[in-house]
């Protein structure tokens, strides 16, 4: 039987007060006097993530060579049965996506990933006059992998590239060109009308369809990150993540969905994580978009929409005192949102 959070933290904080025992310095197992022999310090109970050699609350004496297996064997050893806990209907378990999503056929929730190469020749950069140019500094390059193929692959050239990593493989890169989005279209103008090469702004990998990925997915940690911050792009990812340094935080994530809309996969993946609440972070000119997440979202997270004042603005524009003052002040509820935007 699973056990919720608060049911674990509880039988934790129990099983710790029957036995006086203490968190190791791993802060995964409990340390007491063991059970069956008696002897100090000798015990220990497994209170750490589960593993497939590990299972919460197995525990084993160092001393006597004792074990148990199970939360029941424990208890049942430490003569308190009492609190083993009745399985009842768990209103914030996670739910199989044929539950989560049951207007929609199981087969369109679909997160299965294939493992993908990056382009030939493709290194990873520590110093990039591009990613400079758009505020790139040294947690960046560690936090946010990016590089280029240089000259060894044509059809890279004068591209950035960053892979989109999920569960630690790489399932995705998308590849952007250092020119600006005016240049680009000035250059395919002439080179239409001269039939020459044309440049792409983004080409991107296409083994994975993208509706299945988030840029940052693996900052989301299980039944640690309780609150997402969603916006439109990588950019955005990085630049709230160095302004607001949320480098090490693992309350707050901020994941992006490659564009303004979300999926049911996207959402799904973000449950699965016990995500409880989202903070939609599109750009403020996105207001039918905005609304739009809001309403596919709030069926499975508490949703706040972070309202930005100037909608010329994106989170890369934005300073540090806009940045706060749009989270700490202008996070609306979807009805607050809605009535705002009707009556400008």
């Amino acid at each position: 039987m699973a056990l919720t959070k608060s049911e674990t933290e509880h039988l934790i904080s129990e099983i710790s007060r029957e036995l006086g025992a203490k968190r190791d310095g791993g802060y995964k197992n409990l340390i007491c006097q063991c059970p069956f022999c008696k002897k100090e310090g000798k015990f220990g109970i497994y209170v750490g993530k589960e593993t497939e050699r590990k299972k919460l609350f197995m525990s084993h004496c160092f001393s006597c060579g004792a074990s148990t297996y199970t939360l029941e064997q424990l208890l049942e050893t430490i003569g308190r049965v009492d609190l083993m806990v009745t399985p009842v209907a768990d209103l914030s378990a996670k739910l199989e996506p044929a539950l989560l999503f049951p207007l929609e056929s199981e087969d369109k929730i679909d997160d299965s990933l294939a493992i993908i190469e990056l382009p030939d020749f493709y290194r990873r950069t520590f110093s990039d006059s591009y990613l400079k140019s758009r505020g790139f500094v040294f947690d960046d390059y560690e936090y946010f992998p990016a590089g280029t193929t240089g000259r060894l692959n044509f059809r890279y050239n004068d591209y950035v590239i960053f892979p989109v990593i999920d569960q630690g493989d790489t399932v995705g890169y998308v590849a952007r060109h250092i020119w600006s989005k005016d240049e680009i279209e000035k250059h395919n103008r002439r080179a239409k009308l001269r039939g020459e090469y044309r440049i792409m702004r983004f080409r991107n990998s296409t083994e994975n369809d993208f509706t299945r990925l988030l840029y940052n997915y693996d900052a989301v940690i299980e039944d640690e990150t309780d609150t997402v911050i969603i916006v439109e792009g990588i950019f955005d990812v990085v630049a709230l993540i160095r302004k607001l340094e949320l480098y090490d935080n693992k309350q707050i994530a901020v994941v992006a969905t490659f564009g303004k809309k979300i999926s049911l996969t996207q959402i799904f993946k973000l449950q699965s994580k016990g995500v409880e609440t989202v903070i939609i972070g599109y750009d403020g000119d996105a207001v039918d978009s905005i609304k739009k997440a809001a309403g596919e979202l709030g069926r499975y997270f508490e949703v706040l929409i972070a309202d930005i004042e100037d909608p010329a603005k994106d989170w890369q524009d934005l300073s540090y005192t806009e940045i706060y003052d749009t989270l700490a002040y202008r996070l609306k509820t979807p009805l607050e949102y809605t009535m705002t935007k009707i009556q400008q």
